[in-house]
Parts: C-alpha cells; sequence; structure tokens
C-alpha cells in the first residue's frame, strides 16, 4: 500500500514536471486512469502543451530567426555606424573651425546617394507573385533607380576610396563601440587596456560570454519556475491536508466537545435544581420552627387577649367613625360659610385616616400571628 502511493506520487511530481498542469498527490489516488492517460501523453506533448514534433520545428525556427536576425542586426549596426559618420562629416563641413577636404565631402556625398537609392529599392521592391512576376511600387522598378542614380560613374571612381578611406574608418569606430562595450560589461578586466590582442580578444569572447550569461539566467528563470510550480502544488496538498484536519476538528468538536458539554449542563441544570429544592424545604422548616416558638402555650393566650383588644378598639374606631361621617353629611348638607367647622371636618378627616391605618396593620399583624 506505502508502494503504491508513493508510486502514486512519484507519478504525479512527473507529471507536473513533463506537462502544463498542477495535479496534487490527492488527484493522483483518485484518478489512476486519467494519470495513466497523462502519462502516455508525456511521450507526445512537450512541457509548453503543443507536441514534440511542433516544439522541434519551433526551435529550428527560432535558430534559423537567430541567424537571421544576428545577420540583420550586423548589417543595421554597420548602417547606423556608416549614418553618424556621414552626420559627422556634415557637421564638420559646416563648422568653420574644422578643415575637410573635398575629396572627403564628395565621397560621403556619394555613400549618402547610394544608402538613400538602396533604401528606395526596399520601398520600390514589393516581392514576386506565385507566377515569378515581379512586383513594383508604381511600377517603378530597382534597375531603372540604378539607372537614374547621378552617382552611378562616381561610384566606380570612388571606389578605392571607400575601401581605403570609408571601410576602415567604419571598422575602428565600430571597434571603439566594442570596446567600450566590453569595458563596461566586464570593468574588473583592466589588463588589457594596453595589450591590442587582448582587446581584440575580449571583445571577440563578448558575444560568447554575453550568450553565456544569458543560458545562465535562462537557466536560474527555468529552475525558479520548476520551484515556484513546485511550490504551489505543495501549497495546495498542505491546503487540502489543512482542510482535512479542519474537518476532522471539527468532527471531534461536534461529537465530543458539544456533547459533553450538552451532559454537562444537563447534569448542572439538575445539581442546581435540586439544590433550590433543598434550600425551599430547609426554608419552610425554618418558618415552622419560627411559628413554634412564636405561638407557646404561655403566648397564645396574651396573643388571644391583643386581639380582643384590638378587636374593641376596632370596632370603638368603626362607631365613631361613623358617628363623625353623619356629622359630615349633616354639615354639608348646611351650605357653605361655615369655614370653622370645613377646618375641624379636615383634621378629624385626617385623624380618621391615621386611625384605620393603624387598625389595618394591627388586623395585618393579627392574620400573620393567626
Amino acid at each position: 500500500m506505502a508502494g503504491n502511493s508513493k508510486n502514486k506520487i512519484d507519478l504525479a511530481e512527473k507529471l507536473a514536471d513533463s506537462l502544463p498542469i498542477a495535479i496534487t498527490d490527492e488527484d493522483a489516488e483518485k484518478n489512476p486512469e486519467f494519470c495513466k492517460l497523462l502519462d502516455s501523453l508525456t511521450y507526445r506533448l512537450s512541457y509548453s502543451g503543443t507536441t514534440r514534433t511542433l516544439d522541434e520545428q519551433l526551435n529550428a525556427a527560432n535558430e534559423e530567426l537567430k541567424k537571421q536576425k544576428f545577420a540583420f542586426f550586423q548589417q543595421q549596426a554597420v548602417l547606423e555606424e556608416l549614418k553618424e559618420y556621414l552626420a559627422q562629416c556634415e557637421a564638420d563641413a559646416k563648422d568653420k573651425s574644422t578643415s575637410v577636404k573635398s575629396s572627403e565631402l564628395q565621397l560621403c556625398n556619394i555613400v549618402r546617394e547610394s544608402l538613400m537609392l538602396a533604401e528606395l529599392n526596399d520601398y520600390v521592391n514589393l516581392g514576386t507573385t506565385e507566377d515569378g512576376t515581379k512586383l513594383s511600387l508604381l511600377g517603378v522598378s530597382c534597375e531603372r533607380l540604378s539607372q537614374l542614380n547621378p552617382c552611378k560613374r562616381s561610384i566606380q571612381q570612388y571606389l578605392s576610396s571607400v575601401q581605403q578611406i570609408l571601410i576602415p574608418e567604419i571598422e575602428t569606430r565600430l571597434r571603439k563601440k566594442c570596446e567600450n562595450l566590453a569595458d563596461y560589461y566586464n570593468p574588473n578586466d583592466q589588463d588589457v587596456v594596453d595589450n591590442d590582442d587582448r582587446k581584440f580578444t575580449s571583445i571577440a569572447e563578448l558575444p560568447e560570454l554575453i550568450e553565456r550569461d544569458q543560458c545562465r539566467l535562462d537557466d536560474n528563470k527555468a529552475v525558479l519556475t520548476k520551484l515556484t510550480a513546485l511550490r504551489r502544488r505543495k501549497f495546495w496538498q498542505y491546503y487540502q491536508e489543512i482542510q482535512k484536519c479542519i474537518e476532522t476538528l471539527n468532527e471531534i468538536i461536534r461529537k465530543y466537545r458539544l456533547q459533553s458539554q450538552a451532559d454537562y449542563d444537563t447534569i448542572t441544570s439538575n445539581w442546581l435544581v435540586a439544590k433550590c429544592d433543598a434550600m425551599c424545604h430547609k426554608l419552610s422548616v425554618l418558618a415552622n420552627h419560627l411559628l413554634k416558638d412564636s405561638y407557646t402555650k404561655e403566648t397564645v393566650p396574651a396573643l388571644q387577649q391583643i386581639k380582643h383588644h384590638l378587636d374593641t378598639t376596632q370596632n370603638e374606631v368603626e362607631r365613631e367613625l361613623t358617628t363623625i361621617s353623619e356629622s359630615l353629611r349633616s354639615y354639608e348638607a348646611i351650605g357653605m360659610g361655615f369655614d370653622k367647622i370645613v377646618l375641624q371636618y379636615a383634621e378629624i378627616a385626617k385623624s380618621i385616616e391615621e386611625k384605620r391605618w393603624a387598625l389595618s396593620q394591627i388586623g395585618e399583624s393579627l392574620t400573620h400571628e393567626s
């Protein structure tokens, strides 16, 4: 079982390294047939997702493009340097403090006209059709432009000057820039300052050095890409494991913690109910003890006498209250103008209210005692 699990993990890592997919160990365990299908595709597809044949063709096309770009940039560098030389010659001719030979100016004009003609040839030539017919802009051909070139005869005349003056000048300028570029790229190499052979070697090795550094950077980038994919895959694996742990913890909490808490709450509530019942019984016993201590054989007759006295007093007060009420009603029937009688009535009413309150308190105390 452990061996099968390890094989599935190795297969998941192989698929992640061979195909542009993100597959985890759990996916490999759950979908073994699908992983077998992906494993069979690794022999037909490259890491970019294309077929291996198409990938080889693409690599060959990139190599050819690389060669063409190299040739193009070589010609572009010479052309830009030639334009810069012509611009410098034109600036020197306008500067009165600098003397320029007339032959050099004429040579520059011829070269400038030739460059303009070559650029026009690029615009005029539109390619060829399927049957081999050449297409041109407005019917103007490259041969016609060459015939119309006013400097055509002068080019043959100054061809030796181009080879003796212009080409060495361009080579010197390009070499100077290459030396500056080499010094900038490798500033620690200071022992080649006064050695022409070492300078030439440094310049010749510069493309190879740059290409080697570029390859090293590409390799590091590929390693980083693989590490990123591995880290992403590990992240999802850890994430799934954490999800499983969380689900397990939730189940444990739901099954054990919450159920135990409910049982604990039930037991605690039952204990509190029993404690409250015991407290109520205890209070009832204390009340009975209080009544037993209050109503003894010695105190009962005295309490009966007190009750009889209070009943008598209550009857007398009620009779007095009745008499006073009848008097007040007779006074009220007489009419207004008896201020003193009204004041007396207020005092009597107040006294009656106080006696009523006293009687009610005595009645309540007797009720509790009986």
